[in-house]
């Protein structure tokens, strides 16, 4: 991604480097300060394009989303409409979110949402689940087998792996989705099967 602020000096760099984010976006749009909105951009930046990679399965999509992204928050705060109701990083993700929806799934897919049952159900295999999920990602050799694994999967229930993976809660999944957080844990738990089962046991060490 190209960056479009000036770097850091390593005076400013002093001043702004231990301000939460949403201290940094308030200077960046009360006062103009690229050196704050800068460490929030390198704090982020990496996290989000890793999340619209899996979400997309291509690079350049993720590359052209993320930089749209930034871009928005940019214009929001110059012109004074910034508003932050959950974390910074829960807003920039469910920005992100919403463009990639808008411009690649709502132009070029056909979204079929996939049947659930109760809601309820498998709640409270989740945590163990996502134990022997991050282990089996974790230990893939392959990352071309994840992000297929992750590619086979309707957008509905990638989206919610996806953020996911990057370590939301599902409570901000589903703010960043507008789903229901109930709808989100159905939808996370029919994706972690299906991955399960597409990618197999994790290879074992030799001895």
């Amino acid at each position: 991604m190209v960056l479009f602020l000036r770097s850091v000096t390593p005076g400013e760099s002093l001043k702004v480097e231990g301000a939460d984010d949403h201290e940094l976006m308030r200077r960046f749009q009360e006062r103009g300060d690229p050196a704050a909105f800068e460490v929030v951009f390198q704090r982020h930046k990496i996290g989000l394009f890793r999340y619209l990679i899996r979400l997309s399965g291509s690079p350049s999509v993720a590359e052209e989303v993320s930089q749209q992204t930034w871009l928005q928050v940019v214009e929001l705060a110059r012109e004074g409409r910034y508003r932050a109701a959950a974390s910074f990083r829960t807003t920039l993700f469910c920005l992100a979110r919403n463009r990639w929806v808008d411009e690649h799934v709502r132009k070029h897919e056909v979204t079929h949402a996939t049947p659930l049952d109760d809601p309820e159900a498998g709640v409270e295999e989740l945590e163990a689940a996502d134990t022997d999920l991050t282990e089996l990602l974790a230990r893939r050799e392959s990352e071309a087998a994840v992000s297929e694994a992750l590619a086979a999967l309707p957008s509905e229930q990638r989206e919610v792996i996806a953020l996911w993976m990057q370590g939301f809660e599902l409570v901000d999944v589903a703010r960043i989705t507008g789903a229901r957080w109930h709808t989100v844990v159905s939808r996370k738990r029919y994706a972690l099967e299906k991955l399960r089962r597409v990618l197999g046991p994790p290879a074992r060490e030799a001895r």
